[in-house]
């Protein structure tokens, strides 16, 4: 399997596209990440140049061993994979009338749990769509991974990129099988329990992905005993104390974006009744970015491409306590790596904040 990136800072779409794919023949998938003005122009001429080649992507921004850049074109192109594409539609609503063709779509490449993952982009809906999806996946046992649109001016809709179209309310996904190795998905998580405190979520509206109460408290009550911020500094705080769904061991990070003014907590990832809500603290980020790697270096016999779907407001936090550089550095020992940067992460059957996602082919 082969990775290639590419990325253009100009302003004009075609030459922008033109410089992103210098020394790219053909590619068995293209990945298109670009700023949502620069996008619709991007994915029509990325799929003129290369027609009939499958291609999903996302408005967002993006980062690489170099740099990060919220306002450039990257293009990822995959070969030496078997590839199949499609969409999700109606995800708001009914994600469900696409899944015959999801699964039909599946076993045309021949899946294996070792070496097929399936890539998801989305413009939303994320907790419907992974319910939906995943009713196909679990069967094949194949790994899911994926990022939520960013970068939606005030006022549009989220869009996602697909064969040279910008969608609306829609998932799309590609299939994607290494012809020449394993493919392995997992996720980093920066943060640790601020203690062994448990909360029970108690009062919530998961259609609204709205907090009310932990242990039949007003949840900004609690958050606020235990990290000492008060109420108009929580969702700023986030960065540093998020919370965090208790999974047995495992721990799934869930941020308040904004709260009302009685203190409601509206959050990025659904929370459920009776789930058990840590409040969580940066853990050491040297050690668990260096024990990714390791992961990733014992787990396979040789990386040739690494995928991060990753958090732009945990790249906020890493850049605000200057170890950005490093942890990029850090990353380098895999290799040759793409990150792109969403509001939220998918994988398997989670939606996630403030996470990194890696698809790693051998």
């Amino acid at each position: 399997m082969r990775g290639f990136i590419g990325t253009s800072q100009s302003d004009n779409i075609s030459e922008a596209i033109a410089q992103a794919t210098k020394g790219l023949k053909k590619a068995d998938l293209l990945i298109l990440i670009a700023p949502f003005i620069k996008a619709a122009k991007a994915a029509e001429y990325l799929a003129e140049k290369y027609p009939g080649t499958p291609m999903i992507g996302t408005t967002s921004a993006y980062y690489t061993a170099k740099s990060t850049d919220d306002s450039s074109i990257m293009v990822i192109a995959l070969a030496g994979v078997t590839v199949s594409t499609g969409v999700i539609t109606n995800t708001r609503k009914a994600p469900v009338t696409s899944i015959l063709e999801f699964e039909e779509n599946l076993c045309s490449i021949e899946p294996e749990a070792a070496n097929t993952v399936c890539l998801e982009f989305n413009t939303g809906n994320e907790e419907r769509v992974l319910a939906t999806i995943n009713s196909v996946l679990r069967r094949y046992d194949i790994s899911l991974a994926g990022s939520s649109s960013y970068g939606t001016p005030l006022g549009d809709k989220n869009q996602i990129i697909y064969n040279g179209q910008l969608m609306a309310d829609t998932a799309v996904y590609a299939f994607v099988k290494n012809n020449a190795g394993n493919i392995l998905v997992g996720k980093e998580n920066i943060y640790k329990r601020l203690s062994e405190k448990p909360h029970f979520a108690t009062l919530v509206d998961r259609n609204t992905k709205t907090l009310f109460q932990l242990d039949d408290t007003p949840a900004h009550e609690i958050y606020t005993s235990e990290t000492g911020v008060e109420k108009e500094g929580i969702v700023e705080n986030m960065l540093v104390n998020p919370l965090g769904r208790a999974a047995g061991e495992d721990t799934f990070i869930t941020a308040t974006t904004s709260l009302d003014m009685n203190g409601v907590m509206f959050n990025g990832k659904a929370v459920f009744e009776n789930e058990t809500i840590y409040i969580m603290e940066p853990d050491d980020i040297n050690q668990v970015s260096q024990d990714t790697v390791n992961h990733i270096t014992d787990s396979l016999n040789n990386t040739s491409f690494t995928l991060c779907f990753d958090s732009v407001n945990r790249f906020r936090y890493i850049a605000g306590i200057g170890f950005l550089d490093e942890y990029l550095a850090n990353l380098s020992a895999l290799g040759t790596y793409a990150g792109i940067l969403g509001v939220g992460e998918q994988i398997n059957n989670q939606h996630v904040n403030q996470t990194l996602v890696y698809v790693v082919f051998e």
